[in-house]
């Protein structure tokens, strides 16, 4: 048999998460019914952190160059239910049907220091067909934002919060995939809403964060609670 691409792969109750690269490893799963992650931007993105116990000399954001990854995966996953975290200073998807927008709930970010307002909020591309749940909201979600420094908790510098991506999951159907995992936010949210998932991570620093936070999610005894 061929070897496989992927370094490790690690089950945890009804999630698998792998370390490697996940153009590699897309070519060998199948099963996977909505992709819901944070690719990278396509916009070079570099951190300007002074917390280097959290991002070290590791200040570029691997394959961020363009948005050639990002789109990959967007053709790997056809006409399956996808939601894209992005950036309108990079082109969005074709494929965008529609936008939903993260409203930070005040927590700004930084932006062009001569423009005299902040950004407090993202963009999410919903994309492909089979999404579920009732029309109940409307595509301004607020949620705050994960503590912005290492201190306070966060563990990677994209990071995204529980609630925001358990709100988002209730919107797609069966295994769902984030082929970009980082520190595991969106395995997390399965893992607490007894659902399956896959994740994918290239670099070994946030693959093992992550395999942390999914076994630690398995270990809370509010773990099938809804979600607020």
């Amino acid at each position: 048999m061929p070897e496989h691409p992927w370094k490790n792969r690690v089950e945890i109750g009804e999630c698998t998460i792998f370390l490697g690269d996940c153009i590699e490893i897309l070519r060998h799963l199948t099963d996977v019914d909505a992709v819901v992650t944070d690719a990278p931007y396509g916009i070079a993105y570099k951190s300007g952190w002074a917390t280097d116990a959290l991002w070290g000399d590791k200040r570029k954001i691997t394959h961020d160059e363009t948005v050639d990854v990002r789109d990959a995966i967007i053709d790997w996953g056809g006409d399956r239910p996808q939601l894209h975290f992005g950036t309108w200073r990079a082109p969005r998807p074709k494929e965008t049907r529609q936008v939903l927008t993260w409203d930070k709930k005040g927590a700004l970010g930084m932006g062009a220091l001569d423009i005299p307002w902040k950004p407090d909020h993202e963009e999410i591309y919903v994309i492909g067909k089979g999404f579920i749940g009732k029309r109940d909201c409307g595509s301004v979600i607020p949620c705050a934002p994960v503590q912005s420094m290492a201190k306070n908790g966060r563990q990677h510098p994209t990071e995204k919060p529980v609630g925001l991506m358990s709100a988002l999951i209730r919107k797609v159907p069966g295994t769902i995939l984030d082929p970009f995992m980082g520190s595991g936010t969106t395995i997390v949210a399965a893992a607490k809403a007894g659902r399956r998932a896959i994740g994918i991570e290239i670099e070994p620093r946030y693959f093992e964060i992550a395999r942390e936070r999914i076994t630690a999610a398995y270990r809370q005894p509010d773990m099938f609670a809804p979600a607020e």
